[in-house]
């Protein structure tokens, strides 16, 4: 069995739920164009969401992603973007633009213009585009708020061209903050903020905006039980997913100077550690919670450290005798989603301290992390299981077979 497969069966078995959850990233691509009817009833001030409305929506666009077919171009997909300042640059979605071989913008006054992709950050699903300043000339940015105040109950709108309806608004909550969402090249994405404004394909990399009319989040990707796959007359209401605009804001230095930002890289593979699990491995400390290292590639940062891991059993399931990481520089971690953020706090080349569990007994590892390979930063999915407690966190996935 390989190692991807394992780390598929490992995602099943030691994730138990009574419906099946995936996330598909929120926008319009082949196959992606039937339309679910769904039902949702809202209670806000209108006056306010239409004077946000009119002030950002002009800086929202269309992205119309196209792919050389011989010698001419054939439609393969649309997405959202937002203009960030009077230079022409606008971000939106990694996922969006990555298979493109043109990128066209369209704007609201119906003018468009060809982009170039600058930068890409692939680990959080961002990518910024570039067109001439001329292109958004009269346009005010979309102004950045702080997504490190945003807090669950506050009001969130979403704007962007679900199914290609151009200029659509959504209006709903803040309804979770610090989620985990898995990221085309397996490496999750931390402090991810969750709403309930109704997104879908063909929102991604639009703005989620706050009651200032300032981005808090990148929309990315949306919830929905698998029945809806299997039958569109089973309709929830999806659950919709922003990347947070302080992980934009970071790394956009990096991006508007053209570069491909990757992100820190320790060589593992883990699991979030429960009670459930902790019984099963027979852990006999008190830590119920925790990261077990269950793989470490041969050469990395953490095989270099001597970071030990458990092996995966023939049925997917993790071995005895991994480490259980505690945390980074002192700082504690619980989940998969903790180690992410942390490690995210370091660039390449930083020598960081592990603390670990291993055989009982404390004990700490010094890292020197490694900078993401190259070739893990290629799209290995656009569907995939939804992480929750105990889903694998894959920080070498195997090289892709072409």
């Amino acid at each position: 069995m390989s190692g991807e497969n394992k780390a598929f069966t490992l995602a099943i078995t030691a994730v138990s739920c009574a419906v099946v959850m995936v996330i598909a990233f929120a926008w319009f691509g082949p196959g992606l164009g039937s339309s679910v009817p769904t039902a949702s009833a809202s209670l806000f001030d209108e006056d306010l969401v239409q004077d946000i409305y009119r002030e950002v929506s002009p800086a929202v666009v269309d992205i119309n992603v196209d792919r050389r077919v011989g010698s001419s171009y054939s439609r393969l997909g649309i997405g959202s973007g937002f203009v960030i300042d009077s230079d022409g640059h606008i971000v939106t979605n990694n996922h969006v633009v990555q298979y493109g071989d043109r990128i066209r913008v369209r704007f609201q006054d119906g003018s468009s213009a060809e982009a170039e992709v600058l930068g890409r950050n692939p680990a959080n699903d961002l990518a910024l585009l570039k067109v001439p300043g001329e292109a958004v000339s009269g346009i005010d940015p979309a102004p950045l708020g702080d997504s490190g105040d945003v807090r669950p109950g506050q009001l969130a709108i979403a704007i962007g061209s679900p199914f290609g309806l151009d200029g659509s608004v959504t209006v709903g909550v803040i309804s979770g903050t610090g989620r985990t969402l898995d990221s085309d090249i397996s490496r999750p994405i931390s402090g991810v903020l969750q709403t309930d404004a109704l997104i879908g394909p063909g929102n991604s990399g639009g703005p989620l905006l706050n009651r200032d009319g300032k981005v808090v989040g990148i929309n990315t990707a949306i919830q929905i039980s698998a029945l809806e796959l299997i039958s569109p007359r089973i309709t929830q209401r999806s659950i919709g997913f922003a990347v947070p605009v302080n992980t934009l804001g970071a790394m956009l230095p990096d991006l508007k100077a053209g570069n491909d930002v990757r992100p820190p890289w320790l060589g593992i593979s883990a699991l979030s550690l429960d009670s459930s699990m902790k019984e099963f491995l027979g852990l006999e400390i008190d830590q119920t919670k925790g990261v077990y290292v269950t793989q470490v590639v041969p050469g990395s940062p953490a095989d270099e450290a001597g970071v030990v891991a458990s092996g995966v059993l023939s049925r997917g399931l993790p071995d005895q005798g991994g480490d259980l990481i505690l945390a980074v520089e002192g700082a504690p971690v619980e989940t998969v989603g903790d180690l992410i953020a942390e490690l995210n706090n370091f660039s390449p080349g930083s020598d960081v301290e592990l603390e670990l569990v291993r055989g009982g007994e404390e004990t700490t590892a010094r890292v020197t992390l490694g900078e993401w390979p190259s070739y893990l930063s290629e799209p290995r999915r656009r569907v995939i299981p939804f992480p929750g407690e105990g889903s694998p966190f894959h920080d070498f996935p195997e090289r892709r077979r072409r």
